[in-house]
């Protein structure tokens, strides 16, 4: 493992509970959470703190931006403009693409009792319309670390903003034994290339039904419609690792949640402050529904002028 770098901010919830930032995609790098034993345990995997880290993981731990997870054919069409994107994963667009939110420094300041970061994209931004002026603060409150997120724009265009931390909270091996939990009655079923087909599917009597706790056992890549809706803070799924108790929650106000399982870990992948074998983390993603600039029956993800973009996530730990 490598040493934290000399721009990496701290920041102490008490209790022993502890995050270290980096203004590189406003990364969360590492979230240090006590034990029954007294010691603490690090719970972020594959977090580099660094941009382009050559054997890092691009996009673990930071804001996705300016539209998280992904825009069939890499384009969309908003009040009749049809807009063209530069595309970053086949022929689509990934978490705002290669120069996304997730892979630009961000302006940081500590206050007393947060971290904020600061980011000015601007019109035509890897292809979108409008000036982005976006804001994300972190803190703590008691036993939970919080994003606020906010962003206005200066033309009509369409904003997701996500979190893309991966979360083991035994702080070692992998993450298929952990016990899961999201409130959702559907999803969203994709093709190959991890589009959605469209319409949305009941996740009764499937692996995608997570309604009761369970181990996560096998692969994912996929948004859950949250049966809560957008709107006020609500559950957006329980993780619980069965040996030690430790348990996250993940609360959000918007109507979707991505779990992936991080397929790709493996031990090339380096970061500051943890170690990788395959399935190592899973990242819990809240957003709106992948596609929905182009799908006019999802959530939709338009900002106007003389609106806020406003997001908020809460990562609730207990089982201490």
């Amino acid at each position: 493992m490598t040493n934290p770098a000399d721009d990496f901010t701290t920041l102490d919830g008490g209790d022993g509970l502890r995050a270290v930032f980096s203004p590189a995609g406003a990364q969360l790098v590492a979230l240090y959470v006590p034990t029954r034993s007294g010691g603490p345990v690090q719970t972020v995997m594959g977090s580099s703190g660094r941009l382009d880290a050559p054997d890092g993981d691009s996009w673990a731990g930071t804001i996705c931006g300016r539209f998280a997870n992904r825009i069939a054919g890499a384009s969309f069409t908003l009040d009749g403009v049809s807009y063209h994107l530069p595309a970053n994963e086949g022929d689509k667009q990934l978490h705002g693409g290669e120069a996304g939110f997730g892979h630009l420094i961000w302006r940081a300041e500590k206050t007393d009792k947060e971290v904020v970061f600061r980011l000015d994209s601007p019109d035509g931004d890897m292809g979108y319309p409008g000036a982005l002026a976006v804001k994300a603060a972190y803190g703590f409150d008691g036993h939970t670390l919080y994003l606020d997120m906010t962003a206005t724009t200066t033309k009509p265009t369409v904003v997701n903003l996500t979190h893309h931390v991966y979360w083991n909270l035994l702080g070692k091996g992998d993450i298929l034994g952990h016990l899961m939990q999201i409130p959702a009655s559907r999803y969203t079923p994709v093709g190959d290339n991890l589009i959605p087909l469209g319409p949305l599917a009941e996740v009764a009597g499937t692996r995608f039904d997570f309604r009761d706790k369970r181990p996560i056992a096998g692969a994912y890549d996929h948004n859950f419609v949250l049966d809560a809706g957008r709107g006020a803070l609500h559950l957006g799924a329980r993780a619980i690792e069965p040996v030690t108790g430790r348990t996250l929650e993940v609360w959000t106000t918007e109507p979707g949640i991505q779990l992936y399982t991080g397929e790709h870990f493996s031990p090339a992948i380096k970061a500051p402050f943890s170690e990788h074998v395959k399935n190592a983390g899973f990242a819990l993603e809240p957003q709106t529904y992948p596609n929905a600039a182009n799908e006019p029956s999802y959530p939709s993800p338009v900002l106007r002028p003389g609106e806020t973009y406003h997001h908020r996530i809460e990562w609730r730990f207990s089982g201490f």
